[in-house]
């Protein structure tokens, strides 16, 4: 049975045929095609082409109207009119009439002969391949054309195979294309469950659910990412292994593109946050700046997590289409968002690093370098508690300076004796202490981190001891030297 429709052959650039009318019925089946200039509805039947040089086209605009139902009526496929000084010229009120039907009326090239169209019209009944050929044209076109104004290409592959499609990330559960209806949480979930001990090859196929009238398969993408081609829909919708090989190139391609647009986009805004981080912006200069990245907003909220999670935290939120600026800078990775995107940032986010900051809302330029600290600080916060995520407002006072002065006025009172020590002296004192607590006061790894002998490692614990009037083997003092040493590196900018 031919599966070439009217939309198919308009696809064929070398038959030469447009659509002036009646678009909504480009999917309309064609099993043949004839020549009639009398009565055509007394020579075709169902789903068959009438070609015309015009003759038979009334000049009347009632009658144009009454020509268009009676074709309709006998199930015809669609009217392609001749191009040239044969037919009548084609009325206003036809036109509508056919729209309204979502009757095809085409005109043709004077230069392609109606036979020509026949002969595909007959070849296509007989080969499936020709069919293929037809629908991969059709496919191409649709790919070809695609406007971000007029829609996706994913919705408009949609609307040509009569599936959904979505295309799913299923190392990280997002959607990575934009469609018109999200898949569900749920299913995004039990999707990429299936698959998460075959992330490194993914299956060709997979059937995700299936009823009498439904199912939803799974094909693996030809892309960098780890994505999959959902598409659900009836059963009894044909869409071969031929065609669809194509659709997952074309959408694997789109994949790319966006995925390359993104990591674009990302840079240009890692650039413009480091300079915001280091206060060498004005809002003045900066504002038109926020605007490409959709963050001239009134409140920005400052995330801050280890540098490792920063693609994935990219990929994320790309995909989920928060806006945001990321960056890293010394330890830490920062994520500038919208205040009221940050809880769907957190909640999204939060699951796939072991913990992460949160500072209070900004609301000035200059208060955004202030916010990347305050994040670090409630990121330390987290790391001592084993929390995932700590906000500063209610979790980082309880273990570091709220503020810069904070920090440097505690720097001073437990450290600042040994500081000036160390600079009278040319020692580093303070410097073996933040190797010796990091190094969880393990004298052998500090002395080798250090390159000196174990003998004289403990004369700088005594000495330290002495200038701070800590013992470094009371729990107390230790937790008391080790946040000072944080509020310390705090004090600088956010790098430190």
């Amino acid at each position: 049975m031919s599966r070439l429709t009217v939309g198919d052959l308009i696809a064929m650039d070398q038959i030469g045929c447009a659509a002036v009318a009646g678009r909504g019925g480009l999917d309309r089946r064609i099993v043949w095609a004839h020549t009639s200039e009398l009565d055509p509805w007394n020579w075709l039947g169902a789903d068959e082409l009438l070609m015309t040089a015009g003759l038979c086209v009334p000049t009347d605009e009632r009658a144009q109207c009454t020509f268009v139902e009676r074709l309709h009526e006998k199930g015809l496929a669609g009217v392609i009119i001749g191009d040239d000084a044969t037919a009548p010229p084609l009325t206003t009120v036809m036109l509508a009439t056919a729209d309204r039907l979502k009757f095809p009326i085409l005109r043709c090239s004077h230069t392609t002969p109606f036979a020509a169209i026949g002969r595909t019209v007959a070849l296509a009944s007989q080969s499936v391949q020709v069919s293929r050929i037809a629908r991969l044209t059709r496919l191409y076109e649709r790919a070809r054309f695609t406007s971000p104004v007029e829609a996706t290409l994913l919705a408009r592959l949609a609307r040509e195979l009569r599936y959904s499609l979505h295309v799913v990330d299923v190392e990280y559960g997002t959607e990575v294309l934009p469609t018109g209806t999200a898949l569900a949480d749920t299913t995004i979930r039990t999707l990429a469950s299936r698959v998460s001990e075959t992330l490194d090859r993914l299956p060709a196929h997979l059937t995700v659910a299936e009823g009498a009238d439904y199912v939803m398969t799974a094909h693996a993408l030809p892309t960098h990412r780890r994505c999959m081609l959902v598409m659900e829909g009836n059963p009894a919708t044909d869409v071969d292994a031929f065609a669809l090989l194509h659709v997952r190139s074309l959408t694997g391609v789109e994949v790319e593109r966006v995925t390359r647009e993104r990591e674009h986009v990302d840079r240009a805004g890692e650039d413009l946050l480091q300079r915001i981080l280091a206060g060498s912006v004005t809002t003045e200069s900066v504002t038109p700046l926020l605007e490409e990245f959709d963050l001239n907003v009134p409140e920005w909220t400052v995330l801050s997590f280890d540098p490792v999670f920063l693609s994935a935290a990219r990929t994320i939120a790309g995909d989920r289409r928060v806006p945001n600026m990321t960056a890293v800078l010394g330890e830490h990775a920062y994520m500038l968002l919208p205040t009221g995107r940050s809880p769907e940032a957190i909640d999204l986010l939060s699951g796939r690093t072991r913990a992460m900051g949160a500072s209070p809302p900004a609301n000035t330029i200059g208060q955004i370098s202030d916010s990347a600290r305050q994040a670090s600080w409630a990121l330390d916060a987290a790391r001592s508690t084993g929390v995932p995520v700590a906000r500063y407002s209610t979790d980082a006072p309880l273990f570091v300076p709220r503020t810069v002065t904070d920090a440097r006025l505690a720097t001073d009172a437990i450290l600042g004796d040994l500081l000036r020590y160390d600079e009278g002296h040319e020692s580093n004192l303070v410097e073996t202490l933040e190797t010796f607590l990091a190094h969880n006061r393990s004298w052998t790894e500090t002395a080798d981190r250090l390159g000196i002998h174990r003998q004289s490692l403990a004369f700088r614990l005594r000495k330290i001891e002495s200038e701070t009037g800590r013992n470094l083997k009371a729990t107390s003092d230790i937790a008391i030297l080790w946040l000072a040493l944080r509020a310390r590196a705090r004090a600088g900018d956010p790098a430190d």
